[in-house]
């Protein structure tokens, strides 16, 4: 990674998001890197703490509050960027809810759905619609094996999420499903009950979808989805077998590759710091 590039993790005051600006602290080099979080008080007791330990990055790290769920905030966060720094160069799209095994919850499925995919596009989207993203910059989606295609059993919902072009398509997949979930009719629509693993159906095929935007081309930004593993946090509890560090090692892979647009990486979902499936 370039010297000076500025790098913006949602969803990083703890977990892997966390993880991930540890890692590139780590490094002592002199990215300009962007901590955000849901909650304020918590996002800076973390940057105070990061700070704290790697005093070197005191000119080059930054907090602000960024709710992907919230309009205001998304837009407060677009105008502290351009007035403060300009725009970014790597974005990683890291907030997320899990459903903790709470698979038959309606208030907790309306709040995965809303965190893992309709805020990630939507942030997303109005950082592309305001051009925040420089050239040769990095979209990289906190994807998961949770979301492989293999886990519906309609195959013409698969069929769906692999010829989706937009990503419009992929919120009336989701919307679809949601009205499944509210019908208690999953099983027969051939949805998977785990509101969590469709949600990583859509940020992984996110990944493909926004590779086929002519921005994205024109501005030659890559975009990958990653699979962290099953990394002990919050969201998770503490049976999974990987550390928050060892969950960070794809998602450093692919802010560390050469910029600009590889054919052979665009779009594309990645597990172990290869190019994988997810159906």
């Amino acid at each position: 990674m370039s010297s000076n590039k500025i790098v913006l993790v949602t969803g990083s005051n703890k977990g892997i998001g966390y993880g991930i600006i540890e890692a590139l602290l780590k490094k002592k080099s002199n990215f300009r890197i962007i901590l955000t979080s849901r909650n304020e008080q918590l996002g800076i007791k973390s940057f105070n703490q990061l700070s704290e330990k790697y005093p070197h990055s005191k000119n080059n790290f930054f907090y602000h509050q960024l709710d992907i769920t919230s309009e205001s905030s998304i837009s407060n966060l677009i105008e502290w960027i351009k007035k403060e720094l300009g725009k970014v160069d790597y974005l990683v799209n890291n907030a997320g809810l899990g459903t903790l095994g709470n698979h038959h919850d309606l208030n907790i499925h309306t709040a995965v759905l809303n965190v893992n995919v309709f805020g990630t596009i939507n942030f997303t989207e109005n950082m592309l619609k305001n051009e925040m993203i420089n050239k040769k910059g990095k979209i990289i989606l906190v994807g998961s094996m949770m979301g492989n295609l293999n886990y519906l059993t309609s195959q013409k919902l698969k069929n769906d999420f692999k010829k989706a072009k937009s990503y419009q398509e992929l919120l009336n997949l989701t919307e679809a499903f949601k009205i499944s979930f509210k019908n208690k009719t999953t099983d027969k629509d051939g949805w998977c009950i785990n509101t969590y693993s469709v949600s990583k159906m859509v940020v992984n095929t996110y990944a493909r979808v926004l590779s086929l935007r002519k921005e994205i081309e024109d501005n030659d930004i890559s975009v990958y989805a990653a699979h962290p593993g099953w990394v002990k946090t919050d969201m998770t509890g503490p049976e999974a077998p990987l550390t928050i560090e060892q969950g960070t090692v794809n998602e450093i892979f692919l802010l560390e590759l050469p910029e600009g647009i590889n054919k052979k990486y665009q779009g594309k979902y990645f597990d172990n710091c290869k190019v994988s499936s997810f159906c």
